[in-house]
């Protein structure tokens, strides 16, 4: 097959592997900037030091976007098993944790599979759910940490564990509202108290927590690459939220991505003479926590995004693995893959699936093609995220052979995108996207949060501060 940009993949390829720029950035994210966390220091320092780069590399309308969102700062947490005996742990409170005591019972779901909340109903009312981040064998679909929080207050659960069901990692992380005190606990912990409560039978533990929850700024990183001769007003997004959990330096998940698409505008650049269509690289903040930066973009720029031909979200984009795309229900988008990749003499595998889990979702809604970037053949058989979400996310995790594994297919893989005249993925009507999400699942996920809102206004006698801010806010919206 003759590839008709050659010229163009050779430059890319030599820049990209005779050059340390990705691994320079990502150290100064990490070491520099920690973990990016919204409204803590490193937050706006590293949007300020993305956007110099960004203009050093010779991009054109480089800003960033400021907005508001539901903030939170981590306050000190505990856990005491008060009977039949005495024992602290070490634990975390999970981001947008209430401040708040509760005492009670300990019932342990495993891996909260949702029949387990209605059949135990009478236990966990009043009482403390712990669940492991485990996905349910029995789950089709990924169940998310957030619905298994949601499901147990609903339940009538007055406090809330999550148990690493990695070994070894510490207690993992991870949004979630703010109604009742949640925590982290390691495999290890949560391990001896399920055997406790094995043993016992009955096992009582008090939580304190003394987070806070409050309005917080934040950014999106935005950066162009823009063609010499544009062909027309149709664009291309790249992009990967930057902000971490602030136990960690967050350097795969995400940083790795926010480089790679660093990497990818730098790169464009260099061959913006042969580039037909503008490439709109862009580093999200506040994904962690809600999804809130692609959100606010797509809100705010949602009259433009008709133009947009595609969306790559390249969230921890610089891990390990194959550098493929998942494209997001739009099938009729693989063969023009599968011969890019043979001109490009690259594995690029592809697959098909879509969660409302990262940053891609808003640009899904709104009708935009999409794709993630990764490794389809690992996403069959993962099981979790290892050390993601935990204190061990660090910059040594990651190794610039798949940083440059990633420049190299996805720069490429865009510009094709940006410069192919015969692109016909077709724009879902809402009314599609609605009977997709209902086929997969997620309208029940989805509207478990109104059902959530609903359940605390008709049984709590008092309703928390923050949680009362949280109901307003969601009514709001």
């Amino acid at each position: 097959m003759v590839n008709p940009y050659l010229d163009v993949d050779k430059k890319i390829m030599a820049e990209v592997y005779t050059s340390s720029e990705p691994m320079d950035n990502l150290e100064v994210l990490c070491d520099v900037h920690d973990s990016r966390f919204p409204g803590t220091p490193g937050d706006k320092g590293s949007v300020d030091y993305m956007v110099e780069k960004f203009k050093e590399y010779g991009c054109e309308n480089v800003h960033y976007e400021e907005y508001t969102i539901a903030g939170w700062t981590r306050g000190k947490a505990s856990l005491e098993v008060v009977s039949p005996i005495k024992k602290s742990f070490d634990v975390i409170s999970l981001p947008h944790s209430i401040g708040d005591t509760v005492e009670g019972k300990l019932v342990f779901l495993g891996d909260g599979a949702i029949d387990d909340y209605e059949k135990r109903k009478d236990e966990i009312d009043g009482n403390v759910v712990m669940v492991t981040s485990a996905s349910p064998l029995s789950m089709k679909r990924f169940l998310h940490r957030s619905e298994k929080y949601m499901r147990s207050i609903m339940a009538g659960a007055k406090g809330w564990i999550f148990m690493n069901h990695y070994p070894a990692y510490g207690p993992p992380t991870g949004g979630i509202s703010p109604v009742i005190p949640a925590l982290g606990i390691s495999h290890e912990d949560g391990s001896f108290l399920t055997r406790l409560l094995k043993r016992e039978k009955e096992v009582k533990v008090k939580i304190k927590t003394t987070d806070k929850n409050h309005p917080t700024v934040t950014y999106n990183v935005v950066a162009d690459v823009v063609p010499e001769k544009p062909v027309d007003d149709e664009y291309v997004v790249v992009g990967s939220h930057y902000d971490g959990h602030d136990i960690s330096q967050g350097a795969v998940d995400p940083a790795s991505g926010a480089v790679t698409v660093m990497e990818i505008a730098r790169n464009l650049v260099m061959v913006k003479d042969r580039l037909r269509r503008r490439v709109r690289c862009m580093c999200f903040g506040a994904e962690e926590i809600g999804l809130y930066g692609s959100r606010a973009y797509a809100r705010d720029h949602e009259a433009e995004l008709d133009k947009c031909r595609f969306m790559l979200n390249l969230d921890s984009g610089g891990s390990k693995g194959n550098k493929g795309v998942t494209f997001h229900d739009f099938p009729e988008l693989e063969p023009y893959v599968a011969r890019w990749a043979e001109e490009m003499k690259a594995y690029i595998p592809t697959d098909q699936r879509v969660s409302p889990y990262s940053d891609h979702w808003p640009f899904f809604l709104n009708s935009v093609p999409c794709g993630s970037g990764g490794d389809p053949e690992a996403r069959r058989t993962r099981t979790g995220r290892g050390y993601g979400h935990t204190r061990y996310d660090t910059l040594d995790k990651v190794e610039t052979t798949y940083l440059r594994l990633a420049a190299a297919n996805y720069t490429r893989f865009l510009f094709r995108v940006a410069n192919e005249e015969d692109w016909s993925p077709r724009r879902k009507t809402k009314e599609e996207i609605e009977a997709f999400i209902e086929e997969q699942g997620y309208d029940k996920t989805i509207a478990l949060a109104d059902q959530m809102r609903m359940y605390i206004k008709e049984n709590y006698e008092k309703i928390h501060p923050d949680t009362e801010a949280f109901i307003k806010r969601s009514d709001a919206w």
